[in-house]
């Protein structure tokens, strides 16, 4: 029980931003040094190092993850992990832009749900918390959803919970199966160790949690190479809720606000 606690806790400061607050009083240092003297440390890689010349973050954890997400604090990015829960590389996208999420909008036509099994009577009101199962990998968790694009087409993919992220992180190659048109999305252009590196922002239709559609999603198409075959649920979903991850029991819990 007190390992479950700890875990909410932690879950629950740093999307409300009461995590930065604490750091507050940790040591302000050169990302990009701190991340060379990590990488020599671990022995992992960092694609976009260059983008964190001359910024500033804190320094803080002894645990690897927790200290490259305080570090990190400013910048969208992907740590992807290894088996074992160690760091494999980190992916830096570019620097954090402010996301104001749109009012938390839930379909109740009754109908078009991703799961032909629930009845009328079994699905939940709205207001009520939503609890999705999720997967283990390494020590992040993840989670199978349905994404919708603009004329309902829709894909199973499997996200990590990332609050590092501002947006839906995904990969380019759902642009086509989404439906979504090329002239729909914004360029971005992002410095990576291999480059430049465009990332397409636009907004998807909906998002299925379960039984309930969220509508209106921000979501970041980057090339699949640069993302190692991962898809990230950041805070443009995750921020319009109370977050709750049950380790033990393996749980996320998306109470509305």
């Amino acid at each position: 029980m007190k390992h479950l606690v700890r875990r909410v806790l932690v879950n629950l400061c740093w999307i409300s931003g009461i995590l930065v607050l604490a750091a507050d009083a940790a040591p302000l240092v050169k990302v990009e040094e701190e991340l060379q003297r990590l990488m020599a440390q671990y022995g992992f890689e960092v694609r976009g190092i260059e983008q964190t010349a001359e910024m500033e973050g804190r320094a803080e954890g002894a645990e690897l993850v927790p200290r490259l997400r305080v570090l990190l604090d400013g910048f969208d990015h992907v740590i992807v992990q290894t088996d074992n829960g160690g760091v494999d590389r980190v992916i830096i996208l570019g620097e954090k832009v402010a996301v104001v999420a749109p009012p938390l909008i839930i379909d109740s036509e009754g109908s078009g749900s991703p799961s032909d099994a629930a009845s009328e009577g079994e699905e939940g009101q709205p207001g009520d918390p939503i609890v999705l199962p999720t997967q283990r990998q390494g020590t992040s968790h993840a989670v199978n959803l349905t994404i919708e694009g603009p004329n309902g087409q829709r894909v199973q993919r499997v996200l990590l919970i990332d609050t590092g992220s501002d947006h839906v992180v995904l990969p380019a190659s759902l642009i086509g199966p989404l439906g979504i048109s090329p002239n729909d999305l914004r360029m971005q252009t992002v410095q990576t160790a291999n480059g430049t590196v465009d990332a397409r922002l636009g907004t998807l239709s909906g998002v299925w949690l379960g039984e309930t559609r969220i509508e209106g999603v921000s979501a970041a198409f980057i090339d699949d190479t640069r993302l190692g075959g991962n898809a990230l649920l950041g805070m443009s979903l995750l921020g319009r809720f109370r977050v709750t991850i049950d380790d033990e029991k393996n749980q996320l819990t998306l109470a509305a606000r």
